[in-house]
């Protein structure tokens, strides 16, 4: 894969055999590309964690739950041509014709591609592609070319065997679980496409969620929250997962690392609220808005005075599991992030200077050149670089509850 970055070019890569590394590639990019993904205080292996275990097989450019049956029917079309290249250019074509038919849903209902439709380059399989492994709907490991290369393997296998007693012969392999809710007939050539799943659909997908993990041995399954919160069968607009209505009937681990998560992300939020600060102070000797500044200044001030004296310590107290839970994850903490989430929560300890703290301005200041500084990207050290800035970094940490929450809502309207 490459990727064109302030006029170099970076390569990121696999060698084709080490399926379990490329695995791990395109996880994190599915989780990486999206909205959520804006880093700059380097927090994301730690989000991931904990989204990776509340939400397994979500990514954060994900939109409706019931693409994860349109994408493997999709790809059993295309499982019917011969060769690798016309199984890839079939599950292409295929699926501009499934944007084409959801399109006419309009915009806000979550299509992939309303608007590109056959010029869009990440197609829906490729969002969920490591989605619908983790979930056990895909049982061919790598990408979707590794995965054609092995329905035409396992076609070539099936024409070379001897056929079975009945007359009959083997079936081809087409590496995925077909004990799955049929597709309507004609898909996905039909009109009246929707969202909508029926009762088997969503009780498949209510099951999938339920029992996904994304460790291959089920390490860490007993923080997902799909089962207990696709339970509750009515919608939600709970606006985080720690408000959801059925956070009381959690088990306790699975409640208490909810708890952590929750006063983590409020922690820390804080943290990127006075980085925006500070690069917003040092743009206005360069042109930059004096309300820009204070608009930041004052969602820091609302920030602190809702602070939480029981997060800060909870947070301390427990910051040291972290990289055991990234590890579940296979997301590499680093100890560098840890010891700065320490910091600042012991800054956090007197809230009330935190905003005239010059220790407090510098720790998240170093931290951002630290991640920065070698690539000329930090806004603190390059005048180039804020110069690029929108005004705002950053966001608070909801662990892909968006996607989530959609996900569960579709669930609860199916009959």
């Amino acid at each position: 894969m490459r990727n064109a970055v302030g006029g170099c070019l970076n390569f990121l890569g696999w060698v084709d055999h080490d399926s379990e590394h490329e695995q791990s590639v395109l996880r994190a990019l599915g989780a990486a590309k999206g909205h959520d993904a804006r880093d700059e205080l380097g927090l994301g292996t730690i989000r991931d964690s904990f989204a990776d275990l509340f939400f397994p097989g979500l990514s954060t450019i994900q939109e409706r739950v019931r693409y994860f049956l349109f994408v493997q029917w999709c790809c059993e079309v295309a499982a019917r041509q011969g060769d690798p290249q016309r199984i890839i250019d079939e599950l292409r074509r295929t699926e501009v014709l499934l944007i084409q038919r959801l399109s006419v849903l309009g915009a806000g209902e979550g299509v992939i591609g309303i608007q590109s439709q056959e010029d869009l380059e990440r197609m829906p399989s490729e969002i969920y592609w490591n989605g619908l492994a983790v979930l056990g709907m895909r049982r061919a490991g790598g990408s979707r070319l590794r995965w054609a290369r092995q329905i035409a393997s396992s076609r070539d296998r099936v024409k070379q065997a001897a056929p079975i007693e009945d007359g009959g012969g083997s079936a081809v392999d087409i590496g995925f679980d077909m004990v799955r809710p049929p597709p309507p007939a004609g898909f996905p050539s039909i009109e009246g496409l929707n969202f909508g799943l029926d009762t088997d659909e969503a009780a498949f997908l209510r099951n999938r969620l339920r029992n996904a993990c994304v460790d291959p041995v089920g390490r860490g399954h007993e923080y997902n929250l799909f089962g207990p919160f696709s339970a509750y069968r009515r919608r939600t607009s709970a606006s985080d997962a720690w408000d959801h209505p059925r956070v009381s009937r959690l088990r306790p681990a699975a409640r208490d690392l909810l708890m952590l998560g929750a006063a983590f992300s409020r922690l820390m939020h804080g943290a990127v609220i006075l980085y925006n600060i500070r690069v917003a102070e040092l743009m206005l000797p360069e042109g930059g808005r004096l309300d820009v500044r204070d608009a930041h200044v004052a969602s820091f001030t609302t920030w602190r005075d809702r602070l939480s004296p029981a997060d800060v310590d909870l947070v301390i107290r427990r910051i040291g599991e972290l990289p055991t839970l990234g590890a579940i994850t296979r997301h590499s903490v680093d100890p560098h992030a840890i010891l700065f989430v320490r910091r600042w929560a012991e800054r956090c300890l007197g809230p009330d200077t935190l905003l005239s703290d010059p220790r407090a301005a510098a720790l998240v200041g170093d931290r951002e050149v630290f991640l920065k500084g070698a690539s000329g990207t930090s806004r603190i050290t390059s005048r180039k670089a804020r110069a690029r800035w929108r005004g705002e970094s950053g966001s608070t940490l909801d662990y892909r509850w968006h996607v989530a929450r959609r996900c569960l809502n579709d669930l609860a309207a199916a009959p």
